[in-house]
């Protein structure tokens, strides 16, 4: 009796430190910048990856717990869209002797994983939310700091290679802050997913856009300040998406406190007005509205020609797919660079994801990275439509921004967020992903092990 006691005990004490380890990993995944960790030659160990290491050891050195995470992904359908994506990373890997065409996705997919096993297995939802919410009032403070400060905070964490951070970003005038990204625009991207998350009442399961008023206010004014007009515009597709998917009664008491919101928005302007503050809010608004309407009106609050000739640049890159010296079936990998000359113009930032990825992986890895992207947004429609669930329109609205922000940007190191939406999305949902075969470990996997 003393024995199983002491067994029940342990196991206990095991289970508590797993599940410390899982919030210390969630917390890695979002906050940790690239350049914070342990230097090593060739692949440095970076703070999510160190974590991973971590998880990883303490799912294989226990029996049960290792075959419970194959099991997880064995009968998961998220395996079958992620392998076309992993099969042309492999043979990119190979016919470009690039590991890091291959290594960067794994680590990436199998943090999705990892990420689906601790929520589902250990932290459950609302304690992962609670967390994911914690980092995102973490982001909004610190963004607020950093535009006065003029540098972000997380840079004194910097342990790692100087050349992963990018350095100090101006535009017009004004500071861009980039928190724990390596760049304003992959901040407005990370700050893009936050938006539907604040308005989330985990507790009621409802949608509501002033849920959570200070972070939602705060996430606006670091949008604002990441000097991101694309960030900026998919802000209001999301305040749309949110009102929208809001049940009745929350949309009349949005309505309520949004027309309030505005009346005092605008008198904040007017009252800022003439100031570096007042300049910049009004510089981002004209900004947008000049990108859809082709007007110029962000030249009177400091914009320059090259900030409208931004816009010029993208519309170049869609000459890439016309590019004769790059292979559409065999993409450069991802440790060469870009560069080429179209029409007189030099293209070398590859401000579209897709485009990104057809550069680097051709047509094959274009298309089944959307097609994974597609699978998780079918899935949430899917949801939506049978269950109208808060968690499901929440989280399809966090990845439909996400995925539309990647017409304007590359994905900068910030795909582990829409990864972390995908496993919330997964564990809110499992029925959505198991297949239909009996759930087993095969005996053969069990006598490998």
């Amino acid at each position: 009796m003393s024995d199983l006691s002491e067994s029940k005990y342990f196991n206990n004490i095991e289970e508590k430190v797993f599940r410390a380890v899982s919030i210390i990993f969630i917390i890695a995944t979002i906050v940790m910048p690239p350049y914070f960790g342990i230097p090593v030659p060739g692949f440095d160990l970076t703070a999510i990856r160190i974590m991973i290491i971590v998880l990883m050891l303490m799912i294989c050195l226990k029996r049960s717990r290792l075959y419970d995470f194959l099991d997880m992904i064995q009968y998961n359908t998220g395996i079958l869209a992620v392998m076309p994506y992993i099969f042309v990373n492999a043979y990119t890997m190979v016919f470009r002797v690039d590991i890091k065409a291959f290594l960067n996705p794994f680590i990436e997919f199998l943090t999705l994983f990892l990420t689906i096993y601790v929520v589902s297995r250990s932290l459950g939802m609302e304690t992962t939310l609670k967390v994911v919410l914690g980092c995102y009032y973490l982001f909004a403070y610190q963004g607020i700091i950093e535009y006065f400060l003029g540098k972000s905070l997380f840079t004194y964490l910097q342990t790692l290679n100087a050349s992963l951070m990018s350095g100090a970003f101006i535009r017009s005038g004004h500071y861009r802050i980039v928190g724990p990204a390596v760049h304003a625009l992959g901040y407005g991207l990370i700050l893009n997913i936050g938006v539907p998350l604040s308005c989330l009442d985990f507790k009621n399961k409802k949608l509501y856009l002033f849920q959570r008023p200070v972070l939602f206010l705060l996430l606006l004014v670091n949008i604002v300040f990441t000097g991101s007009r694309s960030s900026f515009a998919v802000f209001f597709v999301e305040l749309a998406g949110i009102f929208l998917l809001s049940e009745k009664a929350e949309k009349k008491r949005a309505l309520l406190v949004g027309v309030t919101g505005i009346v005092v928005f605008g008198t904040l302007l007017i009252a800022l007005s003439g100031t570096s503050v007042g300049s910049y809010f009004m510089l981002q608004i004209t900004g947008v509205i000049d990108e859809i309407f082709g007007t110029s009106y962000s030249l009177k609050y400091g914009a320059t020609l090259i900030t409208q000739q931004s816009s010029d640049y993208r519309d170049y890159l869609w000459y890439v797919f016309s590019v004769s010296w790059l292979n559409p079936l065999i993409g450069i990998g991802r440790t060469r660079p870009f560069s080429t000359v179209i029409n007189g113009v030099t293209l070398e930032s590859l401000d579209n994801f897709y485009i990104a990825e057809y550069v680097r992986y051709a047509y094959p890895g274009m298309f089944s990275i959307i097609l994974f992207f597609g699978f998780y947004l079918v899935k949430m429609i899917r949801s939506l439509i049978v269950e109208k669930n808060a968690y499901t329109k929440t989280f399809l609205l966090c990845s439909f921004a996400y995925a539309l922000s990647l017409y304007f940007v590359d994905s900068l190191g910030t795909l582990k967020y829409l990864y972390l939406i995908f496993a919330l999305f997964v564990c809110s949902s499992p029925n959505y992903f198991e297949l239909k075969a009996k759930r087993r470990t095969s005996i053969y996997m069990k006598r490998a092990i």
